[in-house]
Order: C-alpha cells, then sequence, then structure tokens
C-alpha cells in the first residue's frame, strides 16, 4: 500500500492518472494530516477545505469523462505566504497585513501550478517579509521543524519546508533571497532547488525584484518532483521582464539520460566558515559517491572575495536588502509602524542608514562575486559544498553574534548564488548524531538548472531519502 503522507508528487499524480486514487480521497488524507500533525508544527496559516474539495470532486467528473489532465492534476499544494493566491489573504507573514482581504488573482507562479491540475488548499508561514531564517511572526507565531520542534525548519520557507517534511503536502511553493528555499530543505531534510536567475517569473510584482537576488521555487521530497514543479513553472511572462525564455527541454526527462563525465569542485569553508564535524563527513561522503559514479572530483580552497573582512560583506547585504523591504512597505510603514514586529521595524529603520557609498559598495562587491564565480566555473561543472554549516538552530532563532565569532552564519553557502544567480540544489545527506537532518549543495553553471538536477537525483540515488519519526506514522 502507498504511503499518501510521503509518497512523492510524481507517485501520487500517477495514481490519479491511473484512477487508483481518488483526488477527494488524496484532498481529505491531506486535511485529516494537517489537523492531527501541524498542531505541532505550526506550518499552515491559512486552509480552505470546502473549495479544495469541491475543486477535487470536479476533476474527478473531468477524468470520468476522459478529458486530459494536466501533470499535477489532483494534488494538493500550499502556497508560501508571500506569494498570492487567489482567494487567501497575503499576509506577508506579518502582523502589519493579517487584515488584508483576500487576494483576487493568483501570482503568475502560482497560475501555472493551478493550471497544472494542482489544488491550491492553503498557505504556508514565513517571517516578516522573508527577513529571517527562522520562521515566526506576530500573526501566527513560531513554525517549528519536524524532526524536533524545539528547532528551527529554518527561513523564509520555512513553513513549506516543514510541511513537506512532516507528509502534510508533497509540493509547496517557496522562494529564495539569500538560501530562504535551500536552508530550510537542508535543516528538514528534502529538496529545495533555487532555480537559475529568472528561471520562474516574478509577478504581477508590487515592485520590480530589485536588487535581482531572489528566485520563486518549489520544495519536495525528490529531485523527480523538484524537476517536476520546474518544467511547470519556468518559462518567460511578460509580468516579469528579466524571466528567462522557456528551457526546450523537460527538467524530467533529463534525469533519465546518462551524465558525461563531470568535473566537480568540492568547496569546504570558501574561507569564512567553519562547518561542523559531522557537515563535513556528510559532504566527504557525498564527493565519494560522484567519484564513484566516474566523476573528476578534486578539492578547492577557494575563499569568497572580501572573505578577509567577514562578516562586513553580509552585514552590508542584509542591509541593502532591508533597505529594498523598506521602499517595499514604506508608506504602510510611514503610516503604521507600530503593526508591524517591533524587530522587524527596527530593522527596517535601521536600513535608513544606507549611504551612496555603501550601494557603490555592495554592488562592486556583487560584481567580484560574478568573477569569482566565473573563474570556478572556468575549471568545473559542478561545485560541491555544504548547504549550511550546522544543522537546525533552535526554534526561536540562531545567536547570529555567536554564528558570526563561530563562522557558522546560517547563509554562509548560499547567499552568494543568489547574487550570482547561478542555480543550486539542497538534497539531504545523512542524520546527525542528534537526529537532524545533514544536506550538502550542488551548483551548477548559469542557466544550467538540468545539471544541478541530474547531479542531484544521482546522489539521491545513492543517498535515499528520508522523513522524520513523527507519532502516528
Amino acid at each position: 500500500m502507498t504511503d499518501l503522507s510521503f509518497a512523492s508528487a510524481t507517485e501520487l499524480t500517477a495514481l490519479i492518472r491511473r484512477g487508483e486514487l481518488a483526488p477527494t480521497e488524496l484532498v481529505h488524507h491531506t486535511l485529516d494530516r494537517i489537523s492531527t500533525i501541524d498542531t505541532t508544527i505550526n506550518s499552515v496559516v491559512a486552509l480552505d477545505a470546502e473549495r479544495a474539495l469541491g475543486e477535487a470532486a470536479a476533476l474527478e467528473q473531468r477524468i470520468a469523462n476522459g478529458e486530459p489532465l494536466g501533470p499535477l492534476a489532483g494534488l494538493p499544494i500550499l502556497v508560501k505566504d508571500l506569494e498570492d493566491a487567489e482567494g487567501f489573504p497575503t499576509v506577508r507573514g506579518t502582523s502589519a497585513y493579517q487584515s488584508r482581504p483576500p487576494a483576487t488573482r493568483d501570482s503568475v507562479h502560482v497560475a501555472r501550478l493551478r493550471a497544472a491540475g494542482a489544488l491550491v488548499i492553503g498557505k504556508t508561514n514565513t517571517p516578516p517579509l522573508g527577513a529571517a531564517v527562522h520562521t515566526t511572526n506576530d500573526a501566527f507565531g513560531t513554525t517549528r521543524n519536524p524532526w524536533n520542534p524545539e528547532r528551527t525548519p529554518g527561513g523564509s520557507s520555512g513553513g513549506a519546508a516543514a510541511a513537506v517534511a512532516a507528509g502534510l503536502v508533497a509540493l509547496a511553493t517557496a522562494g529564495d533571497g539569500g538560501g530562504s528555499t535551500r536552508i530550510p530543505a537542508a535543516l528538514c531534510g528534502v529538496v529545495g532547488l533555487k532555480p537559475s536567475r529568472g528561471r520562474i517569473p516574478h509577478g504581477p510584482s508590487r515592485m520590480p525584484t530589485w536588487p535581482q537576488h531572489a528566485c520563486l521555487s518549489g520544495m519536495a521530497r525528490t529531485v523527480r518532483d523538484t524537476a517536476l514543479h520546474l518544467d511547470v513553472a519556468a518559462g518567460h511572462h511578460p509580468a516579469d521582464p528579466y524571466s528567462l525564455p522557456a528551457p526546450g527541454i523537460s527538467y524530467r526527462d533529463t534525469l533519465d539520460k546518462p551524465l558525461p563525465t563531470l568535473r566537480v569542485g568540492v568547496l569546504r569553508t570558501l574561507g569564512i566558515a567553519a562547518p561542523h564535524p559531522e557537515i563535513l563527513r556528510s559532504l566527504d561522503h557525498a564527493a565519494g559517491l560522484l567519484r564513484a559514479h566516474g566523476h573528476d572530483v578534486h578539492d578547492n580552497e577557494s575563499v569568497l572575495p572580501g572573505a578577509d573582512s567577514f562578516p562586513a560583506p553580509f552585514q552590508l547585504r542584509q542591509t541593502v536588502l532591508a533597505y529594498a523591504r523598506l521602499l517595499d512597505v514604506h508608506d504602510d510603514f510611514t503610516t503604521r509602524r507600530d503593526t508591524f514586529e517591533p524587530w522587524f521595524a527596527d530593522l527596517l529603520d535601521a536600513s535608513r542608514s544606507l549611504t551612496p557609498a555603501d550601494l557603490a559598495a555592495y554592488w562592486a562587491h556583487r560584481n567580484r562575486l560574478d568573477h569569482w564565480t566565473a573563474d570556478l566555473f572556468d575549471r568545473y561543472d559542478l561545485l560541491l559544498m555544504p548547504t549550511t554549516p550546522t544543522t537546525a538552530w533552535p526554534a526561536e532563532g540562531p545567536n547570529v553574534a555567536a554564528a558570526v565569532r563561530e563562522r557558522v552564519l546560517p547563509i554562509s553557502y548560499t547567499s552568494v548564488f543568489n547574487d550570482t544567480g547561478h542555480p543550486a540544489i539542497s538534497i539531504p545527506s545523512g542524520i546527525a548524531h542528534d537526529g537532524l537532518p545533514l544536506a550538502v549543495q550542488l551548483v551548477a553553471a548559469h542557466h544550467r538548472d538540468d545539471l544541478a538536477l541530474a547531479a542531484a537525483h544521482t546522489l539521491e540515488m545513492s543517498l535515499g531519502t528520508q522523513h522524520p519519526p513523527i507519532p502516528g506514522n
């Protein structure tokens, strides 16, 4: 019997297409699962059971009529609450927008998933405007890691990662502006791809996606499901003038083709991180697996530009992004600052100190990152490194001062590839002694999402998938 809680999206949609699973049965299972499991992890912040069941019943009628089905037909999904889904308020993870009316239209991303047959059943929790590596806010509270509720699922797509890891849904939407998909995926033991910049279009947008660092994405249990999501979501849309053309390939199909011998560079510290020993052992194991598959794997000691002034480049980056968020909510923040979370309001206020010299330094650093990665990809087809320097930190968030001091800043390995635009994927790589998931990250050259996915699939075939020992399973 298929375990509906932890079956992949690929398996579930195949069961529906074969007539072995009714969409209403899957939706009922999903709703029951949320009602029992999510009381502990608090990942789902909005739910519309009646609509989901109605859409599932309508789909069953279309199946009975022999109508063609989309690739996600009958699959319940959850949408990160930074993105519009028609019929649900977009609270954006902050008490300031808690009283918003339901959105009247989908984002481009969500509309494509619906058009493929997905059933949007609700929204997932996120920190205010995605501004943290843990998931908590005054509107909905703290989301917890299903592997250990005392720990965080990460952020900002923490609700999405927790929901997928806990077996609530097989697929959820996410987004990654500095690691916001890959970090939660790593901490929760699921798969998170940050696609190439522009691969999935933004929009309709409240403001330009300046400074061009954030990518929409999916959160899934398997690499094949991740490729399925990208097949549906990728391709240019006029709402996002920076979005890339349709790739002209099926990412799922590339997973079944043999890989050529790849040159893989293994980076351990980037000159700024001191990852925990279990993280490094997991990395070495993954490197060994790639060697066993015939790939040309070599250690590389390259350090990030600006490593000698760590953590200054990271601090400047966070200030610039806080200022971008301030611009996004400027009118609301000016007129009702007290409705925003106090710590978030302070963050926005502090960003006002940004100067033209700071912005010049920020963009100069981005330029150095571009040159640094260009040099690496002259030598390698793929980069392999940790996703995070530690396993999951406390649910209330990391001690940032200690993380800087101990060289375990959560975004150490992730934010650089938001700034450069390369595709990067985090996949589970084992379980640490504390019972929490380990993960590694693969990074491919510009626009080679297919290569990142195919190499991740190769590792996944050896490493396997995992899910938390939730009571009642």
